[in-house]
Order: structure tokens, then sequence, then C-alpha cells
């Protein structure tokens, strides 16, 4: 079994996504095993990613490369292409657009529940996710516009990536949970 962090995050709390959010997950499988909701600080916001150099740039990268697919000029939209500093603007507004109100923080268990969660959420950035995923269904936002209002992309759903990010940002945001497991009809037919 694995474990993934999903989060749910301000914009889709004020469209009344959850609902949708958590049958989408469930309907194909997967578990879930503990969910809080919580306006966090600015502080909390920023632990929750890595922070680093590296992770910053890495940031930077993917922002050139969604202007780069869509056509887009970034150094004459965003002022600059350079990665270190596109990544800084990322970082400093993901903070402030997850401030915008409560979010909903869950972990989710099954066979492949990383590599499903983020299958269902689709591509990080809307406008390119692939038809019948969650940020393809319900947004159209992307780098380009964005950009123009001075924000990051809403993905409204965060699915962790990998094992090593699953095992970081569960620890992070349940620290001192100790998961008890529960069987459901679904398990039966597909678990056993």
């Amino acid at each position: 079994m694995e474990r993934t962090l999903i989060i749910i995050k301000p914009d889709a709390v004020k469209r009344g996504l959850i609902g949708t959010i958590l049958t989408t997950l469930e309907k194909v499988g997967l578990k879930l095993m503990v969910a809080k909701m919580l306006k966090p600080s600015a502080d909390v916001i920023k632990h929750h990613y890595p922070g680093t150099p590296e992770w910053i740039a890495e940031m930077g990268n993917k922002t050139l490369s969604s202007f780069k697919q869509s056509g887009v000029d970034v150094k004459e939209k965003m002022g600059t292409d350079d990665p270190a500093e596109l990544g800084q603007f990322v970082y400093d507004r993901l903070v402030k657009y997850w401030m915008e109100g409560p979010i909903v923080v869950m972990v989710w268990q099954g066979p492949d529940a990383i590599q499903i969660a983020r299958k269902l959420r689709g591509h990080t950035i809307p406008l390119l996710a692939q038809t019948g995923t969650l940020h393809s269904d319900y947004s159209f936002d992307s780098s380009t516009l964005s950009a123009g209002l001075d924000r990051v992309v809403k993905t409204f759903v965060h699915a962790s990536g990998s094992v090593d990010e699953a095992e970081r940002e569960i620890k992070y945001w349940f620290p001192k949970i100790e998961f008890k497991d529960y069987e459901r009809e679904v398990d039966q037919l597909y678990l056993k």
C-alpha cells in the first residue's frame, strides 16, 4: 500500500469542489486515511515546500517551459528569464495563494496511490491537463494568464509527486498520526 498527500487549496474550497475531489479519489478505489481543514500561516505554507535554491530554480525552469509551450516570451511578460528569479516569484506567490482561505489536507492510501492521484488531478497547469482530469474539468488557468494577473497558476489540488515527497509531506502535516486501517467492500473486490 502506498500513501499520498492531497491538499484541496483555497480556490477549490471557495468553489465548493471538496465533495467532487473526494468523490473522484474515492470512486477509483483510493482510501481516505485522515483529513483536516485549516487556514495555514505563511510559515506553515513555506515549510510545505522544500524552498531550497535547487527547488526554486526548478520552479523557475518549469515556468520557462510552460511559457515556451504557450509560445509567449517569458522575459517580455515577467521581466526576466532567470530561473532563480522566476522560481522566487512562484514561491512568494504560492504562499500568498495558499493564504486566500482554508485548505483541506488529506492522506489517501491504495496501490500506486501517488501515481493514481496525480493522474486524476491532471497536469499542474490546468490549460495543459488532459480532458477528464480535475484540473481540466474545473479550470482553464495557465502560466501566461496568471503572470498577467501577478499571481501563480491556481492549481486547486496538490498531489504528492513521489514516494519521498509523500513521506516528507505526510510527516510534515500529520507528525503524530498513527494511521488505523479499515476495510471497505471495494477492498474485498480488488485487494483480496
